[in-house]
């Protein structure tokens, strides 16, 4: 609108300007008309004059004629000659009055011309003088309207400082709440329990149909599905049957029609811990075959197939890291992968003609940070990143071995995701560490019957779940200034700060539905039960 009023604005003037140019010419005009006037006057005066003279002149040359005629009498020769020089003078004069009439009439045609220029000039005055006019209205017009309009922006700029003042206020209340939701969160989950177990039983396979296998007896009750019975039934040497009976109780249990998302759904609660900067360690345990690489991992087509923990998981936290942008969080994201075989450490994202001949190893810093040497760190900026890290530590896991499930199967998976916060407002930093581990399928040597290199494997593996169940052991009986055995493994070693006090920790047993199973998956339950017993005391959070 400013704008417009300065265009408006210039143009009066240049039509101010115009209308002084007209008037200045008006005025030459004007000053032109009347010397034009006063010659044709003083032309009239001479043409007058002239013509006086001429009668004089005519007068005394009649007075001369008859003078001359009377003289003529005396001298012709003389008279003759005297009249010849008169009419001579007269023609002369006749021509001088000519011009002079020429003139005349030149004179009066350029001052008709002027008159009509100073006609149109008047007319061109008049439609000026009605335009600026015009104009002049609109101005002020305008003016109204820009007064107006000024009142409203200042109105207006009231109001925004108002909404600022509270916008201000609105974000204070919202880091107030979301700290608060922090809290309140923690408080929640240590109610639930720092290490909780979760059953899931897996559903029986295609091929199992087609092979015909027997299912084992195994009951689900409790208002939360809480409850698993197994029921075991045996043949005395006579044929006499007897039943005998195993309850448990977890924190859940998932039948085998219990899908990713629901099984997700359950642990969401976790992840979000992670992001709020706790240590959290999430374990899939059970014999080989029972599912935990598919709990963990899903499947390689996560396009047309249900997705694992481990995707599920990144994407929840990029998601959350988004939303808390709106409290001023910004986050970083970095993975690592990597198996632990035969209690060496091998980098699942290196490069795969180094597997094997680089020595990790893992140290503890006294702050609570774990360092493992020479692992590859990969940033996490996208789920396309998370989805390339597994189908890379899908590959390199099988190098060294001929049959990739094989070696999956007698091996404990790590995934590791480091999660760095900073609130650009309060200034405050947060990190956190999401643990999810495929652990190595927990046969009993006595069943399993391995010999030679996979008897070696067999051992360490039952070594390593061993030392395990001894941590969590030492963790329930935990008194001031007690030893807990973290060094007596690779795997417990590698966990230590998301096994102890600034950790919350999740177990999913992975159990197989077929009867031919039913000793081991006892065992598992059993294994299930004592981590289960585990009440870690109140968490840190790693906030600064």
């Amino acid at each position: 609108m400013e704008k417009t009023l300065e265009k408006e604005l210039a143009k009066v003037s240049n039509l101010e300007n115009l209308k002084r140019d007209y008037e200045t010419k008006l005025q030459e005009k004007d000053d032109q008309q009347q010397q034009l006037l006063q010659r044709i006057t003083e032309l009239e005066s001479t043409k007058q004059a002239l013509a006086e003279d001429q009668q004089r002149a005519i007068d005394d040359l009649k007075l001369q004629y008859t003078t001359l005629n009377k003289d003529l009498e005396h001298d012709d020769e003389f008279s003759r000659k005297r009249i010849d020089d008169l009419n001579t003078e007269l023609t002369s004069l006749q021509d001088r009055i000519i011009q002079i009439q020429e003139q005349i009439g030149r004179e009066v045609e350029a001052n008709s011309t002027l008159k009509t220029n100073i006609s149109e000039a008047s007319t061109g005055f008049a439609d000026v003088e009605s335009e600026l006019h015009s104009l002049k209205s609109k101005v002020e017009q305008t003016d109204g309207t820009l007064l107006e309009r000024q009142k409203k922006i200042e109105a207006c700029d009231d109001q925004i400082v108002a909404m600022k003042w509270e916008v201000r206020q609105m974000e204070e209340q919202l880091r107030e709440e979301e700290k608060m939701r922090r809290k309140l969160h923690n408080t929640i989950q240590e109610l639930k329990g720092n290490i909780r177990v979760f059953c899931r039983i897996r559903p029986i396979l295609e091929h199992e149909k087609q092979r015909g296998v027997n299912m084992a007896s195994i009951h689900i009750s409790g208002e939360d599905g809480e409850n698993i019975e197994l029921l075991e039934e045996t043949y005395s040497s006579l044929g006499k049957l007897s039943k005998k009976t195993y309850s448990f109780s977890f924190d859940k249990v998932f039948a085998p029609e219990s899908t990713q998302e629901d099984c997700y759904l359950e642990i969401s609660q976790l992840i979000q811990s992670a992001l709020d900067g706790y240590n959290v360690c999430i374990f899939a345990y059970g014999q080989t075959g029972s599912g935990k690489t598919y709990t963990m991992e899903g499947v390689p087509d996560g396009n047309s197939q249900p997705s694992g923990m481990i995707p599920r998981a990144v994407e929840q936290i990029y998601t959350m890291a988004q939303k808390l942008q709106e409290y001023n969080w910004e986050y970083n994201m970095e993975g690592q992968f990597m198996e632990i075989y035969n209690e060496t450490i091998h980098d699942l994202l290196g490069d795969p003609t180094e597997y094997g001949k680089i020595k990790h190893e893992v140290r503890h810093d006294p702050d609570g940070k774990t360092i493992i040497t020479d692992i590859t760190t990969v940033p996490l900026d996208s789920m396309a990143k998370v989805s390339y890290m597994l189908a890379r530590a899908k590959r390199n896991r099988a190098t060294g071995a001929t049959n990739m499930n094989e070696r999956s199967s007698r091996s404990h998976s790590v995934f590791i995701l480091k999660i760095f916060g900073h609130n650009v407002t309060t200034g405050e930093h947060s990190e956190g560490t999401l643990n999810l581990i495929d652990l190595a399928g927990s046969e009993r040597l006595s069943v399993s019957g391995a010999t030679g290199e996979r008897l070696k494997e067999t051992q360490a593996i039952n070594k390593s779940l061993s030392c395990l169940g001894d941590v969590i052991h030492a963790l329930i009986n935990k008194k001031e200034g007690s030893h807990i055995p973290y060094r007596n493994s690779k795997l417990t070693y590698l966990l230590q700060n998301s096994l102890g006090g600034n950790s919350k920790t999740l177990m999913f047993v992975n159990l197989s539905p077929l009867s031919e199973h039913f000793g081991e998956t006892l065992c598992s339950l059993r294994f299930a039960t004592k981590v289960n017993s585990c009440k870690i005391g109140h968490l840190k959070r790693t906030i600064y």
